[in-house]
């Protein structure tokens, strides 16, 4: 019993540790998207550079948008909202959106808080897994996106990916929170 408390206390651990690497790298993604020079550190060639991907039209919620029209040739309305003013660019951003997520993640794995928002205690792995698992299935379409419409890749993004990953498996070791 004190040996499968102890191993739940180290999955938990290891998801939280792997929660923070997560947020590091989306707010390293949210510089690196309002930074108005060249990255130094994440340009490896055409095929590996964050500015193309981080700085696309993908890089925002409404690139959902912008790949329906203007790369399937959908007959829907194109909505561009992030280039209107800052504030809209950083909601929208994946990034930012990515840090949002995984703070809440975070924070519903803390054993001191008991009830967060609408989430009763008895509920949390529910939503973690859950969260967790959207995040990944996301993280999939901008993988896509980097690899199909892009042709480039972004090493923090990829990053991004494998800690959701880990995350997601990590989760389901775990049987309460």
């Amino acid at each position: 019993m004190v040996k499968e408390r102890r191993t739940q206390q180290r999955i938990i651990l290891s998801l939280q540790v792997i929660l923070l690497i997560g947020m590091i790298l989306s707010s390293l993604l949210i510089y690196e998207h309002f930074k108005t020079t060249a990255s130094e550190f994440c340009q490896f060639g055409d095929a590996l550079d964050c500015d193309v991907v981080n700085k696309s039209p993908y890089a925002n919620l409404d690139g959902l948008s912008y790949m329906m029209v203007f790369d399937w040739y959908w007959n829907v309305p194109y909505i561009n909202i992030s280039n209107n003013n800052w504030f809209l660019d950083l909601i929208t951003s994946n990034a930012f959106l990515g840090l949002l997520s995984l703070g809440l993640i975070f924070i519903l794995t803390l054993k001191k808080i008991r009830t967060f928002l609408f989430i009763r205690p008895e509920r949390k792995l529910v939503w973690v897994r859950g969260l967790l698992i959207f995040g990944m299935i996301y993280g999939w379409y901008l993988v896509y996106v980097q690899h199909s419409l892009i042709r480039s890749y972004c090493i923090f993004c990829l990053g991004l990916d494998a800690v959701l990953l880990a995350s997601v498996i990590l989760s389901f070791f775990a049987r309460e929170l």
